[in-house]
């Protein structure tokens, strides 16, 4: 017969720390303060996870987003999940906690999730990264990731998971508007612009004074139609990604020269100067159209925006490895709360001449979109009655 095991006073004292700790997670889970007990075989070499409880405003707001949402440990381990995460991974919440995230993802989306793991950073976003969920719906799914402060949960990052189906269909519907618009809206108006053009020209017999007035009215009104309808379309291609640049190797002060020809004859009639001062060999990565269009639309507004007799001065330097391009006038200018709000979409801002001045509003917005496509960036700066100056950064060659 065996000798009873004897136990040490040191030994007990560990099994009463025991017990009572058991005791007060029972109470724990009683009580609701504890959403999720995960145990895990200790021969595995896993251990229990426990997910303390956030207060009842924050559990109700993480149920009820449109996205799911996973607190993972450094493992990859699945500590939490919401019910949103479990439809769309297409299993219930038991058999998605305590597994690890890579088994809801397929083999080729791995390394994706892998690096997102080895993410050190405290402020991770990996907004562009997407994968595709294991199930009958084959979900894209887009990861957005936060590194978690250290705790003694094993909680080491929590992941936002939002479905990119609806996305798609919302982006393929976007394709299709634009499509379908630059058809329905430009062809009609350009066939008109035809034949106003053809009558102005006396294609069908000469016209009177008065019938020249209300075709040339009739024409003037279709261009602003036409210009609108160009602009929203380009908008829309922007904001929708659908927009290609062509870039090449430009030369700037040539760009630049070229494109104010076409502003001799106003600029006379509003007898406003303009001074020009380049530095020779300013080249840069540009596609030439679209940046004249923004360098043309920066000068107009400057004209439209300066009283008669007004100067506007155009400056391009090379700055390290940047090609810089600004446009300055001594009009009305733009009050310091308006400087935020002047690149956004439908905006016209209020001033003396706002009034006699016309546009969509999509100008400023459009020329800081096609800036920033190409890498570069632009700034304003500008006192009320003093004046405006708007400064392009582009990356030089």
């Amino acid at each position: 017969m065996s000798e009873p095991k004897q136990y040490t006073a040191e030994y007990i004292i560990e099994l009463e720390n025991r017990l009572l700790e058991a005791e007060d997670t029972l109470e724990a889970i009683r009580k609701g303060s504890i959403d999720a007990l995960v145990v895990k075989d200790q021969t595995a070499g896993q251990q229990i996870y426990t997910l303390k409880s956030a207060d009842y405003t924050y559990r109700v707001l993480i149920e009820s987003m449109s996205q799911g949402a996973l607190t993972i440990s450094e493992e990859g381990i699945i500590l939490y999940s919401n019910n949103q995460f479990s439809m769309m991974a297409e299993e219930s919440l038991e058999r998605i906690i305590g597994r690890k995230v890579n088994a809801f993802v397929y083999d080729e989306d791995l390394p994706i999730v892998v690096e997102i793991l080895k993410q050190r950073s405290a402020n991770i976003y990996n907004s562009e990264r997407t994968v595709r969920l294991k199930g009958k719906s084959n979900k894209e799914v887009m990861l957005s990731a936060r590194k978690l402060p250290v705790s003694n949960d094993n909680a080491y990052m929590c992941l936002v998971v939002t479905d990119m189906t609806e996305r798609r269909r919302v982006e393929n519907a976007k394709d299709e508007f634009i499509s379908l618009a630059s058809h329905q809206l430009r062809t009609p108006a350009t066939g008109v612009k035809q034949y106003v053009g053809m009558l102005l020209e006396g294609y069908a017999g000469e016209l009177t004074a008065d019938q020249k007035t209300f075709a040339q009215t009739a024409f003037d009104s279709n261009e602003r139609q036409l210009a609108i309808i160009n602009s929203i379309l380009k908008t829309a291609q922007i904001d929708f990604g659908a927009y290609q640049l062509k870039i090449s190797e430009q030369d700037m002060k040539q760009l630049i020269e070229e494109t104010l020809i076409a502003f001799r004859p106003m600029l006379m009639m509003r007898r406003q100067t303009i001074s020009c001062e380049f530095e020779e060999e300013v080249c840069a990565m540009v596609e030439p159209i679209e940046i004249s269009l923004v360098v043309s639309n920066l000068i107009e507004n400057a004209s439209k925006y300066s009283p008669e007799g007004g100067q506007i001065t155009i400056k391009l330097k090379r700055e390290k490895k940047f090609a810089i391009v600004s446009i300055s006038d001594d009009g009305v200018g733009i009050k310091d709360e308006d400087h935020a709000k002047i690149f956004e979409k439908f905006t016209r801002i209020d001033n003396v001449l706002s009034d006699t001045v016309s546009g969509s509003g999509l100008g400023l917005y459009w020329v800081k979109k096609i800036v920033e496509l190409h890498g570069g960036e632009i700034n304003l700066s500008s006192m009320l009655n003093v004046g405006s100056t708007f400064t392009i950064r582009l990356r030089a060659c």
